[in-house]
């Protein structure tokens, strides 16, 4: 008991550290919304398109979580970024299909 306790707490103050490591780098989590377009999966990188039609780059990693399909052109999308070497990068990519958002409306 006394073992898993302490393992426990290795793993808190870790955890601590990582979260004001990226804190100090500036690494903030931004949300961002809008419609898929110009998805390459070999590059990784897709454009998300807002409601004004501005398309901002938008990249992803083995690290991203996608959830609620296959990423593809068209398919509205929530997504949280954070910048690093003046790229967006994507943490979590929710996917939420137009017609499904259309009906819903």
């Amino acid at each position: 008991m006394k073992k898993r306790a302490f393992i426990s707490l290795i793993v808190f103050v870790v955890g601590l550290g990582v979260t004001a490591a990226a804190t100090a780098k500036g690494a903030h989590a931004l949300a961002m919304s809008g419609m898929v377009s110009a998805v390459d999966p070999k590059a990784k990188t897709f454009s998300l398109k807002d409601k004004k039609g501005n398309e901002t780059p938008i990249t992803w990693t083995a690290a991203t979580r996608v959830r609620g399909g296959k990423l593809k052109d068209g398919e509205r999308v929530d997504v949280s970024v954070f910048q690093k070497d003046g790229k967006n990068v994507a943490t979590t990519i929710r996917i939420a299909s137009a017609t499904k958002t259309a009906k819903g409306s």
